[in-house]
């Protein structure tokens, strides 16, 4: 046989081979929010649908505390609902705004923290777990547990997240800390009890549940996952890293990384730290990373897998993750701005310029006549900035304050309970809306008395 023959040959024996073991490789992406606290701000909302509406390798997951108040909008209302229900001995099932926000953004499934349970009793968790379900966001918690012994929630969902070399079973296991209650509550007679634990067992309204160590729960899930098919999993827990110290042991991270194999990532909670990746090693001597997006969406955490197929079979062959901070207005410092500068004023000013008493940046404000449909005021700012109620009712002071573009400043209080209003004269309205300059209509008489301790501010429009 001579050379060329030979070469020929060999030649064509590594196409076959290298045929064989062909191989391709994608990737997929976790964004990943904790922490929110009841209020999605505008920019992370915008970045996460943008990223999704970029490629479809894309899930978006949260790992608990979404529900709470302190949005000054919808979920105020909710909440405020809801304490007047229970001032008169009333249960009553109020849709979630967040759940619907949620869901436009393109959220998968979310997880139970602390504030899920603490936010009521068991009647109002099933009516937040239902809006959610509603919506087609899962809601998830490994270790929750009925009476009977049967999960609360899903413990984990599969996505199949699309690429172009094909379908990824993407794995997400929710868990949840152990202590998600408080250390006293109020009984029926308003009478302060000492709780004999801050885990779900000890906690007044939750007797129909119980919790499990999500450690030892996800070793069994995580099988259980594998046989459902899981390429990647994802755990996403409302738990943070290192334990506070020994009475509050419930921070499991760093046990779930090193002591569960099968998981690929984790997404952390409840500590409101900014960790943009940890390594940690399994038993099996895999590498674990571990992220955790801060709170109030000051970040958001991106984890990426980089995956290569052979045969059938998806294989991890690098993965990390990565924070993205997310740029916002300092809404709330400048609402605690705006109300610094009128208790600087002395009592004996008559008259005073907004421009010269707030500190802020802006060039323009928008007091709007309530009450007032949301998306009149959506249609005059520009974009929806927060998450307002359908109708914000006429007891509620509402000022908007902008530079360009941007609001940097949302006063939305309850003129009764706040003391503090502010009076226009019909002519000044175009619509239902004022808008205010400064240094050419910011001038108001203002009024200024001390009641109970408690200071009330009235204002006048003067021209």
């Amino acid at each position: 046989m001579n050379r060329k023959a030979i070469m020929a040959i060999i030649g064509i024996s590594t196409l076959l081979v290298s045929g064989c073991s062909s191989t391709n490789t994608t990737e997929i992406n976790v964004l990943a929010t904790t922490d929110l606290h009841g209020s999605i701000p505008y920019e992370l909302g915008e970045y996460a649908k943008n990223e999704l509406k970029k490629e479809e390798n894309v899930a978006l997951v949260d790992a608990g505390d979404f529900i709470d108040r302190y949005d000054r909008g919808a979920m105020d209302k909710y909440f405020e609902l809801k304490y007047e229900d229970e001032h008169n001995n009333k249960q009553i099932h109020r849709e979630v705004p967040l759940a619907k926000d949620m869901k436009e953004i393109g959220y998968d499934a979310v997880v139970l923290g602390n504030h899920e349970f603490i936010s009521g009793n068991k009647f109002y968790l099933d009516g937040i777990v239902s809006d959610f379900n509603k919506q087609g966001v899962d809601v998830l918690s490994a270790n929750t547990y009925n009476k009977n012994g049967s999960n609360y929630v899903k413990p984990y969902v599969i996505k199949k997240v699309k690429t172009s070399d094909g379908e990824v079973n993407l794995g997400i296991l929710g868990l949840t800390i152990k202590e998600v209650g408080r250390d006293w509550y109020w009984d029926k007679n308003w009478n302060r009890v000492e709780a004999k634990s801050i885990e779900l067992k000890d906690q007044p309204g939750f007797e129909d549940l119980y919790m499990k160590d999500l450690v030892e729960d996800a070793k069994t899930y995580v099988k259980e996952m594998k046989k459902d098919g899981a390429d990647v999993i994802v755990a996403v827990a409302h738990t943070g890293e290192k334990p506070k110290n020994p009475k509050h042991p419930g921070n499991r991270i760093q046990d779930l990384a090193t002591q569960v194999d099968g998981i690929d990532a984790i997404v952390a909670g409840h500590n409101h730290e900014q960790i943009k990746q940890h390594d940690y090693t399994n038993k099996s001597g895999e590498k674990v990373i571990v992220t955790e997006p801060g709170k109030r969406g000051e970040c958001i955490s991106k984890i990426n897998f980089k995956l290569e197929k052979d045969e059938d079979k998806w294989k991890i062959v690098e993965k990390s993750s990565d924070l993205k901070q997310i740029e916002q207005p300092p809404l709330s410092e400048n609402f605690d701005e705006f109300f610094n500068g009128f208790r600087d004023i002395d009592e004996d000013v008559k008259e005073i310029n907004l421009e010269k008493i707030i500190s802020f940046k802006w060039d323009k404000a928008y007091y709007f006549k309530t009450p007032i449909n949301k998306s009149e005021i959506y249609e005059k700012v520009g974009y929806k900035y927060n998450s307002l109620s359908d109708i914000v009712d006429e007891n509620m002071l509402q000022i908007v304050f902008m530079e360009g573009e941007k609001v940097v400043c949302h006063i939305c209080i309850d003129k009764n309970l706040f003391k503090f209003d502010i009076k226009f004269d019909e002519s000044d309205y175009e619509g239902n809306t004022v808008t205010i300059y400064p240094n050419k209509n910011d001038k108001f008489k203002v009024q200024m008395k001390m009641n109970k301790g408690y200071q009330s501010i009235y204002l006048t429009h003067t021209k």
